[in-house]
């Protein structure tokens, strides 16, 4: 019994022990982390992790401590509460530390909290991730239903000028990236103008790939500078569309009606536009929503869409006074767990246009100077029908296949007008002339691919295929009224021309190109591309020039010299590889290419038969670095050929402007191009600074450039040449940074250079144009009743020529661009922008050239969704929009005034509806 007492009593000593050792303390003092003031009186709780519930709480003393003692061993959550005061929450662990001291453990007013929420928001509204520079949408701030242009001119390293061209990190934006959506126009300024930017969550800047090289991971050089809008989720079932009009009650109109349809991946869409005070009557959402692919248009392996800037659509943008109407059909669809897809549509463009341009030129030559004006007035109407399919096929989880098949008709018809003369420095009058175009032409297009990828066994082997073909058959005739006179030094008329022709010209062109590829993986991180490549062309092309046999004859009279028959065949054929290494910071890929290039040029009515032969060599070489990771430099290189035209090649006379006649070179040579691109930006994130450089250096061999012969009488025989020392330069930089919250300032400097060599009357010229652009801009955007953005640029533009190196041309040109958005009570909206452009007076062009555009609105929106909306616009306030254009070339200085619609306004009125959908992007 002793022995069992003197047990128990030892085990409860050892238990009573233990259970004292296992009990454990916290303290800490709470601050007030902005005065840094010890707040007395706070609450301190400790709470259970897996409940809530409460443990224990304590208040701290007059010095901020508190302190909690005889805790048992284990996990807890620390909660400090005090008027005012954010919460602090943290978890404790005294499982291993029984004695713990929090220190100073400080707390944020409400108030300091939601700025430091607004202002982290800022600091992290843009990012690197890998190659691309990312931006937060909702951290730049822009008005309600704005557009997404006006989320890029807010964003560093963005611009957008007046036209909407869109201009990242100092080079062209070529595409646009927008999630699993296809859509009508392969215009990225169009696709910006009106895509509301409330729909975007994140805008990303990279250089894209080319398919091939995103497929294999293999680097080719090949890059496009790219925007990817990665859009908020919405849902797509039921029905939406939109109903809008807009007058003056005067002259200009315009109306829309869409229709759009979902049923699960299924989607059908159908659209009618009328519009008379813009060339393109769609915005970018409308045509996302309602009218189909781009026959220019990749798919990205994010399931994102990639559209190509092609240089524009001829039935989306231009010059003049325009009337337009379009309409369309679309249906697509994806089934068996999205194995197959596809996407069908049909387009249909009518554009009527009329315009007046003015032209100013002043010529160098060796001995002297003339200067040209001319007035063109303009008239066309285009008719496009255009049927586009795709299909997509999954094969199976390795392998896949796309197919593209685009057919179009499209007529043209026009007629031009030109009055011109050419006057000599000391203002003699040299030659005028009157001149009358007419055209009347259809085009037949047949376009397709196909895209067959197959990923093997071995990870990083794969085998692809690309391939497509064009066949497009291409005629029109029209006819040439010209009457040209010519005066001697002492301006008497020493000459006198009369033309009056008919001219038929008919091309059949067809194509197919291809290239196969196999990649292998060599060891970590190291692969290795075998490719082939090859493009056969073909070109059958006839032109006749006939005059009448007798005056009120009939048109039956060829003129051998203005008349010819050619075929021009182009085959090349070329292998290569290319090598690639992947590191943690950086990447290397290096690849050459060996190949041949054959022309065959066959004259017809002569027999004669020409062949040219080319070996060529390719380089390729990318590094890319990231020693940090907001940090990133990019340096590539590319060698490539440019082959002659058969305008260029082909010997005859094209004289539809008398004054400046163009004649073939059969004895041109291909060009072949060293590209240098280097790429470096720089963030600080905390800071809120950012910093951009970029630079391009292309120098040629064997460039293909002009030799012109002016005479006395002021006319120019054309011809292209090669010649070498041609390269031009281009860098651009941009320093931005935060002055205030929300105040963003940014500097830029844009140098470039250029040297370009050509012949004028048997002479070497070598001009060189030299451009120094200063830029700065101030930003402010809040979600309260203001928000501005303006930009104002500086251009120093220097060119001489060496056949006259006396005549020197300075001029400085100035740009200016503000944007302002107010909000308003009652769901009230004003906005007005401007935009500035002005150019010092020279000797040569001593007219005002400065153009001020002023735009604004007053918009109201109804109901509880916004549906109906009214507004009230007035375009161009001052009637001052004119489109003008300078252009220093070889020993030209050109300055061209284009007519554009000026001033008016309009009353708006637009209902969307819907049932259970809602339009994919807002409208």
């Amino acid at each position: 019994m002793k022995k069992l007492t003197a047990i128990l009593l030892a085990i409860g000593f050892c238990t009573i022990s233990f259970s004292y050792a296992q009990m454990g303390s916290l303290k800490g003092t709470v601050v007030d982390s902005t005065n840094k003031v010890n707040l007395h009186n706070a609450v301190v709780s400790l709470l259970r992790p897996k409940d809530s519930v409460l443990v224990k709480f304590v208040r701290t003393n007059p010095q901020g401590a508190f302190e909690f003692s005889n805790l048992p061993a284990g996990k807890f959550i620390v909660m400090i509460t005090y008027p005012d005061y954010a919460d602090y929450i943290d978890d404790i662990d005294l499982s291993t530390t029984l004695q713990k001291s929090m220190g100073n453990v400080f707390v944020t007013t409400k108030a300091h909290l939601l700025e430091e929420v607004i202002v982290r928001q800022r600091i992290a509204a843009i990012r690197m991730k890998g190659d691309t520079t990312e931006y937060r949408a909702d951290s730049f701030y822009v008005g309600p239903n704005a557009n997404v242009q006006d989320l890029l001119k807010r964003m560093p390293g963005i611009q957008v000028n007046s036209k909407g061209e869109i201009t990242a990190q100092g080079q062209k934006v070529e595409k646009v990236l927008v999630d699993g959506e296809e859509f009508f126009s392969d215009d990225p300024a169009v696709v910006t103008q009106n895509l509301r930017a409330d729909a975007i969550d994140k805008v990303q800047v990279f250089d894209k790939k080319s398919d091939q090289a995103v497929f294999t991971g293999i680097d080719d050089g090949q890059t496009a500078k790219t925007i990817n809008l990665q859009m908020k989720e919405d849902a797509k079932k039921g029905y939406f569309g939109k109903v809008e009009a807009g007058a003056d009650f005067d002259k200009y109109r315009y109306g829309k009606g869409m229709l759009n349809a979902f049923k699960g991946k299924r989607k059908f869409a159908a659209f009618i536009t009328n519009d008379n005070t813009k060339f393109e009557s769609l915005n970018w959402n409308e045509r996302n929503n309602y009218s189909g692919g781009s026959d220019n248009m990749t798919v990205m392996d994010d399931g994102g869409i990639a559209i190509f800037d092609g240089g524009g659509d001829e039935f989306s943008y231009g010059q003049g006074l325009p009337t337009s109407t379009t309409g369309g059909l679309l249906f697509s669809n994806k089934w068996n767990q999205d194995k197959h897809n596809i996407n069908n549509s049909y387009q249909y463009n009518n554009l009527n246009v009329r315009g007046l341009n003015r032209t100013s030129t002043q010529t160098i030559l060796p001995d002297t100077t003339f200067f040209n004006t001319q007035e063109q007035n303009f008239v066309s109407d285009r008719r496009r029908n255009r049927i586009n399919s795709k299909y997509e096929l999954r094969i199976d989880s390795t392998s896949t296949l796309k197919m593209t098949l685009t057919g179009s008709i499209i007529n043209n018809r026009n007629a031009n007008s030109f009055l011109g003369k050419a006057i000599s420095e000391e203002g003699q009058l040299i030659n005028q002339s009157d001149r009358t175009t007419t055209n009347d032409g259809e085009d037949r297009n047949l376009l397709g691919s196909l895209q067959w990828q197959k990923r093997l066994k071995k990870k990083g082997r794969t085998l692809s295929f690309n391939g497509d073909f064009s066949i497009m058959n291409k005629t029109n005739d029209g006819f040439l009224f010209a009457k040209n006179d010519f005066y001697d030094k002492n301006g008497n008329l020493v000459r006198q021309d009369n033309l009056d022709q008919f001219k038929t010209n008919t091309e059949d062109l067809s194509g197919v190109n291809g290239r196969l590829a196999y990649t292998e993986p060599l060891w970590k991180n190291t692969f290795l591309e075998l490719n082939y490549r090859f493009s056969l062309n073909r070109n059958d092309a006839e032109r006749n020039t006939l005059e009448k046999t007798t005056p009120g004859g009939k048109y039956e009279n060829r003129i051998d010299t203005l008349s010819n028959h050619f075929i021009y065949n182009n085959n090349t054929h070329t292998g290569g590889f290319t090598f690639r290494l992947n590191e943690k910071k950086y990447s290397l890929s290096i690849g050459m290419a060996a190949g041949s290039a054959r022309f065959n040029l066959d004259d017809i009515n002569t027999g004669a038969k020409r062949s040219i032969q080319f070996a060529n060599l390719l380089p390729t070489a990318v590094l890319t670095f990231n020693p940090k990771k907001q940090t990133r430099l990019r340096f590539n290189y590319t060698g490539n050929t440019r082959n002659p035209t058969l305008q260029q090649i082909q010997p005859f006379i094209d004289n539809i402007d008398p004054l400046n006649i163009t004649i073939g070179n059969p004895n041109l040579k291909q060009e072949f191009r060293h590209n240098f691109n280097i790429n470096f930006s720089d963030y600080k994130v905390l800071k809120s600074k950012n910093f951009f450089l970029s630079g391009n250096l292309t120098t040629t061999n064997n460039a293909i450039t002009n030799a012109n012969f002016i005479d006395s009488l002021g006319r120019r025989v054309n011809q292209a040449i090669n010649v070498n020392g041609n390269y031009n330069a281009y860098f651009w930089s941009n320093y931005g940074f935060d002055i205030f919250p929300s105040y963003n300032l940014g500097f830029g400097f844009s140098p470039g250079f250029n040297r370009f060599v050509n012949r004028v009357n048997g002479l070497e010229n070598v001009s060189t144009n030299n451009t120094y652009r200063f830029t700065i801009n101030l930003g402010h955007w809040t979600e309260k009743k203001l928000s501005f953005y303006t930009s104002f640029s500086s251009t120093l533009n220097n060119s001489k020529s060496s056949i006259r190196p006396n005549v020197v041309t300075n001029f400085w040109s100035h740009t200016g661009y503000a944007d302002v958005t107010l909000k308003l009570p009652a769901k009230l909206f004003f906005q007005m922008d401007a935009q500035i452009t002005m150019y010092q007076k020279t000797a040569q062009f001593a007219n005002n050239s400065n153009v001020y555009i002023v735009n604004s609105y007053l918009k109201k929106t109804f109901g509880k969704s916004d549906k109906l909306e009214m507004k009230v616009s007035i375009n161009d306030i001052f009637n001052n929009n004119q489109n003008i254009r300078r252009n220093i070339s070889t020993n030209f200085i050109t300055e061209t005034i284009q007519q554009n619609i000026q001033r008016f306004w309009l009353f708006t009125i637009a209902y969307n509806f819907s049932k259970n959908g809602k339009p994919t992007q807002g409208f």
